[in-house]
């Protein structure tokens, strides 16, 4: 067994994301990692039998279950491994309403964060947040920065709800004395396999927009989510909220002409029907009541505090 003493010893929770899958394969090949211990809900999925065996452990284990997760804790395999540095990415990100997904969600979160901080060795507790959280506003200034509003509206969706949550309790934490946390509220990813709410919204043949607006949008490339993962875990002393954001941004109609989506605009009062409508027919998976602010308003992220803290510095386009 290699000498983990001085590695970077990483458990990814939700490893069988896409993300999730991509960073431990980056991880892997970085030799300032020691060892990676994935976990998810699910049995070994096969393509993970190509990381090499002795930096890759993968282990089934629902975090919501108390036992299953201290089990995970107390394991020779967690023991062995050292581990000093997590990433949680267990977090549903297709839409649902499900009260199991309110659980992994936030509860799923807050566990995990006590689990870890009771350790005392773990050093560093990643949570990939999302640019949802912020409450968006007409009078917004065109770039928001880690101190903007978060959305505390009681009406707004659960599954904007989750991540406001999810965020404040890793923003509770941030003053333990065991753990540095970092939060990385991410734009919106796009690419292959990955289950966001612009991914299924440019997927369309057809979409549909508010009349009368067209705000910028920005789309974040998977080679930055993982580079912005990677420094936050590497970066010694690194703590606090990121705004992590990609090169690309434009009008929303620019992206769908990239995208060959044809776009009609219509009153935003059917807007909520017409979605409806089309999720019934199987005709899409986008939710319009998660975005009906962002599709009128635009809010970019500020993202110099992670240039300046982080070293970030987006490097991937976005391609249809």
């Amino acid at each position: 067994m290699p000498n983990r003493d001085q590695k970077f010893n990483v458990l990814i929770t939700g490893v069988s994301t896409s993300i999730g899958r991509h960073l431990a394969s980056h991880l892997c090949d970085d030799k300032r990692v020691g060892v990676v211990l994935g976990v998810a809900r699910d049995e070994k999925p096969y393509y993970f039998n190509d990381l090499p065996s002795d930096r890759f452990i993968y282990r089934a284990c629902d975090i919501l279950k108390y036992r299953e997760l201290n089990n995970l804790f107390l394991s020779r395999t967690f023991k062995e491994a050292q581990i000093n540095a997590v990433v949680h990415l267990a977090f549903k990100t297709r839409i649902s309403h499900a009260e199991d997904v309110h659980e992994l969600n936030v509860n799923g979160t807050k566990a995990l964060l006590e689990r870890c901080i009771a350790t005392q060795t773990i050093q560093k507790f990643i949570f990939k947040s999302s640019n949802t959280v912020y409450k968006l506003r007409p009078h917004n200034p065109v770039f928001m920065d880690e101190n903007s509003d978060l959305n505390f509206d009681t009406d707004v969706d659960q599954w904007i709800k989750d991540r406001v949550d999810a965020d404040m309790i890793c923003r509770s934490f941030m003053d333990n004395k065991h753990m540095n946390i970092v939060i990385l509220r991410m734009s919106n990813i796009i690419g292959r396999s990955v289950g966001g709410q612009f991914n299924a919204y440019f997927d369309s043949p057809v979409i549909f927009k508010p009349m009368g607006f067209n705000p910028l949008i920005n789309l974040l490339h998977m080679k930055d989510v993982i580079q912005a993962i990677r420094l936050a875990v590497f970066k010694r002393g690194a703590h606090g909220i990121f705004n992590i954001a990609g090169q690309d941004t434009a009008p929303i109609t620019t992206i769908a002409e990239l995208a060959r989506s044809r776009v009609v605009s219509l009153p935003e009062p059917v807007l909520p029907l017409v979605n409806w409508v089309q999720r019934k027919m199987g005709m899409t998976t986008y939710y319009y009541s998660v975005d009906r602010e962002r599709q009128k308003y635009t809010a970019l992220m500020d993202i110099g505090k992670a240039e300046r803290e982080l070293g970030y510095k987006p490097t991937g386009r976005v391609e249809f």
